[in-house]
């Protein structure tokens, strides 16, 4: 089974059951709680109790919860969610409603949870179905693969156990969309669970196994090219980036998803650079142990894999994963060498800390080469430098076509996923010219993720016939805090946005 780090089931019913001990209402602020004739009087006085004496507001990520009274139902918790100002609710403000009441839900121990629908008049009841489920299976993941004995007895503690969650609904369209939150959920909570494994569980060979068997139980045709193959053909980035670690060597994972359709595919490309030491201009070691993340655009295209195949979309679709250890021994490349990649473009190394792009320029001239795709985005940790430009809240997007990043931004609005675009033009090709090769793989840094997607623009057509965008998730690939449908750690950014994508080009 495909991991996805989540102990809690999500099913519809036409009523409230007699076992569940939570029934969850949605609010906003200064609204009530509408029609709700599920709802028990006790339930429903209950609720509106809250709402009259000021406990219940209605703000975003707010649950407030108390016990009903009545005829058997003694015992049983009306939690009140809070969705915000009415004229503000979206899919996304659904969403973190659906995580804050499952935290919530953990908090108090719930164990079977009804949840009425809320009427919100901007969106259908199925996409408010869909994003509420997907926020409450988000909310979900938990990482403990790795909680040993010394951890069980305060696990019990804490732990409220596995939690069933009942959605108070009827007819096909809402059991569609409990079915596909649950793809989307578990698509992106299995790519925060491999991305969250540490360097000694998750290298190049053992993630292609992890494909291999995820393809396996999906239906994705799997190939990966191991070291021999890519010196045959000249992969230079690859090679460099790998050779540091012999004995992990480099992989590159192609998982494809023909969807029943024939034609040109779309292409996505994934960083997955399983540990980055930085090589010999050596990260400092306060934060290094954070690097096991520096595979999350890798993980992105696992993610959209799974969900592509999962939802049957009639979508040509290729993911590659160019996955490699970056380390330090006598055979790790060097700044001062020059690399000669797939595409014969000549790289001067400056800086061995800059190789998510050497990677991802092999993968890139290749997988166009060999698919001749429609359209190409690659996602990747790219540089720390737009973190500082644009903060821990959105990605940066550099592209050659002003309507491939039209056709993202509509699926990251529905995704409720952010970006920026960012300048990529021959003002930032000429940061990285080198005098003896062609271009140089860090030129300082000014500008510094502008580099990185003038670099990648070396592995595109250079007539532009390929549109192309290259996501710098460097920013939200991971969260050092707690948010309303995420917990520290991995977020597996990326996934909802590429779904929608992939979804709108069937």
């Amino acid at each position: 089974m495909v991991p996805t780090s989540t102990d809690v089931t999500v099913s519809i019913s036409k009523s409230i059951s007699a076992a569940a001990d939570a029934v969850a209402v949605f609010v906003p602020e200064k609204g009530g709680i509408g029609e709700t004739p599920t709802l028990s009087e006790g339930e429903r006085r209950v609720a509106e109790r809250l709402i009259s004496s000021g406990l219940a507001r209605g703000k975003s990520h707010e649950v407030v919860v108390d016990l009903a009274d009545g005829p058997g139902k003694k015992g049983r918790r009306v939690m009140v969610v809070g969705l915000g100002p009415v004229e503000k609710i979206n899919a996304d403000i659904l969403r973190q409603a659906g995580g804050s009441l499952l935290k919530a839900a953990r908090r108090h121990r719930v164990k079977n949870m009804a949840v009425v629908q809320p009427g919100v008049e901007a969106i259908d009841a199925e996409h408010t179905i869909e994003a509420i489920v997907n926020g409450v299976l988000l909310a979900s993941f938990h990482y403990e693969e790795y909680k040993g004995t010394a951890s069980k007895k305060k696990r019990d503690e804490d732990s409220a156990g596995a939690i069933a969650v009942t959605i108070i609904a009827d007819g096909a369209a809402s059991r569609a969309a409990v079915d596909r939150a649950r793809i989307l959920g578990d698509a992106q909570n299995f790519a925060r669970t491999i991305a969250s494994r540490p360097g000694n569980n998750i290298n190049p060979p053992s993630l292609a196994k992890v494909a291999q068997q995820m393809a396996k139980e999906v239906g994705l045709a799997y190939r990966v090219l191991d070291e021999k193959e890519m010196a045959k053909l000249g992969m230079g980035g690859m090679l460099a980036v790998g050779g540091g670690s012999p004995a992990v060597p480099p992989r590159m994972i192609v998982l494809e998803h023909k969807g029943g359709k024939k034609g040109k595919p779309l292409l996505v490309v994934g960083k997955a650079i399983t540990f980055d030491t930085g090589g010999i201009s050596i990260k400092s070691a306060d934060k290094m142990g954070k690097m096991i993340f520096d595979k999350c655009g890798g993980m992105a295209v696992l993610g959209l894999m799974y969900a592509v195949a999962k939802l049957k979309l009639p979508v040509h679709v290729v993911g590659i994963l160019a996955s490699a250890e970056n380390h330090i021994s006598d055979s790790a490349y060097r700044p001062g060498d020059i690399l000669k990649m797939y595409n014969g473009v000549t790289v001067e190394v400056t800086n061995t800390d800059a190789e998510g792009r050497l990677v991802l320029g092999d993968a890139l001239a290749w997988g166009i080469e060999t698919y001749k795709p429609s359209a190409v985005v690659d996602l990747a940790t790219l540089t720390g430098g737009v973190i500082v430009a644009l903060g821990k809240t959105m990605a940066g997007v550099m592209s050659n076509n002003g309507e491939l990043v039209s056709q993202l931004q509509v699926a990251a609005d529905t995704a409720g996923e952010k970006f920026w675009r960012l300048p990529l033009g021959e003002d930032q090709r000429d940061y990285i010219k080198s005098e003896p090769a062609d271009i140089v793989n860090s030129g300082g840094r000014e500008g510094h993720p502008l580099q990185g997607g003038a670099f990648l623009s070396f592995f595109i057509p250079s007539d532009n016939s390929v549109p192309w965008a290259h996501l710098d998730i460097a920013g939200v690939a991971d969260t050092e805090k707690d948010m309303p449908y995420y917990v520290k750690g991995a977020t597996g950014w990326g996934v909802r946005t590429l779904v929608e994508w992939v979804g709108g080009r069937k």
